[in-house]
This record gives C-alpha cells, sequence and structure tokens, in this order.
C-alpha cells in the first residue's frame, strides 16, 4: 500500500497491535445471541411501563436511569414485564423544544433478559416519536427507520434496526401513548457482528478511508439529501477496522436532517453548511471516473430494492410513500445524466491531495 501517511501507518500498527484483544473479545460472546433483536423485521408490540413524568423531565447532562417494565407481545418472543433502566438521551433531540418525547436508552440486565430476543444488549438506542401531539413526527420516524433498512441493501457495515409499536404506560396514571418508533443496533455489537473493531480517531480524512466505502457513504447521503455528517470530526459516524492491511470502513447514523425526511425541527450548523437546510449537496471528493461509474453501477443495481422498500413499508402512509419514491427517483435520474453529474457532483468536488 503505497503513499500511506504516518498518521495511518500509526492507525494500521493500533489495529494489528489489538487484534489479538479484540479477536478474544469477540470470541467470548455468543454471536448469535446477540443477533436475535435485529434477526426478524416483524415490528415489535411492546409496552413499557414507567414514571414518565419523572423520565421525560430528565434531560440534564446528569441524567440517570429510571425503573421501569418491560413486556413483548410478539407470539415468536414474548415475555412479560421485565424489570428494565430506561434513560432519556440524545442531544439535539433532548430538547424540550425539539422533542417533548425525547430518544431513549433501554438497559437490560443479564440476569432478566436471558432466554428473550434482548439476551446480551445489555444497553439498546430506541428512536422515539419525538412529538406527542404532531401526528407527522410519528411518520418521519418511521421514515427514518426507512433509510437505515435502505442502506443496509448496499452494505454490510450499517445498523441495524427494529422497528417497534410500542405503548408507553405511565404508572402513575396518566394516560397511555401508542407511537411507532425503533431500535438501533450497539455498536459495539455491530463490531462483534462483523467481527471488526471500532476506532475512535479523529481528524481522519475521507480520502483514508477505504474508498469503496466511501463512495457509497457518500452518494447514499446525496440521494437522501443529508448534510448532517462529517468523517474528520466523527460526526454520525462511527468508524471501523476492516483489517491489519487495510484502511477503516464508516458507518452513518443519524439521518434526521436529510432533505428526504424534511423535519420541522431544523437548526443550521455552522460546522456543516450554513446554507445546507434540506438540500441535496454533494459532500465528498472528486474520485476516479472508474470509481464513479462502479458506484453509480451500484446503486442502479439496487434501485428496485429501494423502490420495492419504500413501496411495501404500507405502515407509512401513502402521501409519505410517494414523497420518499420521487426524491429517489430524482437522484437516479441525476446520476443517469452526464451533464447533471458533472453540474451536482463533479463540481462540487473537492480536490484529493496528491498521494492519495
Amino acid at each position: 500500500m503505497k503513499n500511506i501517511k504516518p498518521f495511518i501507518l500509526l492507525l494500521l500498527f493500533f489495529v494489528a497491535g489489538s487484534n489479538f484483544q479484540a479477536q478474544a473479545y469477540f470470541q467470548a460472546k455468543d454471536s448469535v445471541a446477540f443477533a436475535d433483536l435485529f434477526a426478524e423485521d416483524e415490528p415489535l408490540q411492546i409496552d413499557v411501563y414507567a414514571d414518565y413524568v419523572s423520565l421525560l423531565d430528565d434531560v440534564s447532562e446528569k441524567r440517570t436511569y429510571h425503573d421501569a417494565r418491560f413486556t413483548v407481545k410478539n407470539s415468536s418472543c414474548s415475555f412479560s414485564e421485565m424489570p428494565i433502566k430506561l434513560k432519556t438521551r440524545g442531544h439535539f433531540r433532548l430538547r424540550k423544544q425539539t422533542c417533548n418525547f425525547p430518544p431513549l436508552r433501554f438497559k437490560f440486565e443479564d440476569d432478566h433478559a436471558k432466554g428473550t430476543i434482548f439476551n446480551g444488549q445489555n444497553k439498546v438506542k430506541y428512536v422515539s416519536h419525538c412529538q406527542n401531539f404532531k401526528k407527522h413526527y410519528e411518520q418521519h420516524t418511521l421514515e427514518e427507520f426507512l433509510i437505515y433498512k435502505m442502506y443496509n441493501v448496499f452494505t454490510d457495515y450499517s445498523y441495524q434496526v427494529r422497528l417497534a409499536k410500542a405503548n408507553f404506560i405511565d404508572t402513575n396514571g396518566s394516560d397511555t401513548i401508542q407511537r411507532y418508533g425503533f431500535f438501533i443496533e450497539d455498536r459495539s455489537y455491530m463490531a462483534d457482528r462483523l467481527g471488526r473493531q471500532t476506532l475512535k480517531y479523529r481528524n481522519i480524512k475521507q480520502y483514508q478511508v477505504l474508498r469503496s466505502n466511501m463512495l457509497v457513504l457518500s452518494l447514499f447521503q446525496f440521494m437522501i439529501g443529508n448534510c448532517d455528517w462529517d468523517i474528520s470530526r466523527l460526526h454520525n459516524v462511527d468508524l471501523m477496522s476492516v483489517n491489519e492491511h487495510s484502511l477503516p470502513v464508516a458507518v452513518p447514523y443519524d439521518f434526521d436532517w436529510s432533505a428526504i425526511i424534511s423535519h420541522d425541527y431544523f437548526v443550521p450548523d455552522p460546522q456543516i453548511d450554513l446554507e445546507a437546510k434540506y438540500q441535496r449537496r454533494y459532500k465528498s471528493y472528486r474520485w476516479t471516473e472508474e470509481e464513479f461509474e462502479t458506484a453509480f453501477a451500484t446503486f442502479h443495481e439496487h434501485r428496485d430494492d429501494l423502490m420495492n422498500l419504500i413501496s411495501d413499508f404500507t405502515i407509512l402512509e401513502s402521501e409519505n410513500r410517494m414523497k420518499l419514491l420521487s426524491y429517489i427517483s430524482e437522484f437516479y435520474d441525476l446520476i443517469s445524466s452526464k451533464a447533471d453529474v458533472n453540474d451536482f457532483i463533479l463540481r462540487k468536488a473537492k480536490k484529493i491531495p496528491l498521494g492519495y
């Protein structure tokens, strides 16, 4: 591998040096048990009992876990009132002016979760409906879930998700809220599933990431109109090693600021692009013509998969499905036109430094 900078050599040394420890870590876990939650597509039917006044009011930096009880009612994986812990989570969506029902983190104890689909999961992120009294927010949550499923089509280096229809039942007698949301695979369990090692290096550039991975990721973000990501800051992106002889791969998450969704709560981020509100912008480099052609061919190969995934997701209202289908179709029209590729991708692309 020629022309690799000293920083990358140091990174590869770290990966190689930790490879033995990583293998021992992976072998110590039961991979089958960890995969069960995301092995099926059937939406979970769940009841979650908690003191929601106390829980949802706990949004400070020192927030803690709260006692709760959890039931899964699906016939294939049911269990009754498992003791769990809940904690509010997130950054932007944790603000009360953004979401009156923020994302949650479910914490499971091994003794209680053993024998269930949550065996070994420990801590699992949950993306909520965000707003109790705005119906379209629940639809946007379903759209973000679908974006995760769409990215699964292109690569295994992606977060698995599981849809849930949840009854949030207040133990103090307040009204029950029933809304859709979804669980997201934990970072360490994704690494376990793939037999890889997560990395925490910042200031890595896109051209220091595995090229084929970077092309698919950046074009996917362009396809959905998402500018809310950055490799060098590890903003809404995780890094993982491929092996001790290769460059890292990047795994994106948090797609709620995508133009394909167009949430009400977008706030410009000066570290991203003040003019990037729900616009389709290419945020990557000018790779070789052959590399672009290969990437475009990959997207064309999966066009029907994406369209069918959206069309068949009837939990999403027809108007929202049509919105998604239209936005994806526009992307395919764009990459099928040499003039549009030149205008919207190549001319916007940054130049790769010499030596990469």
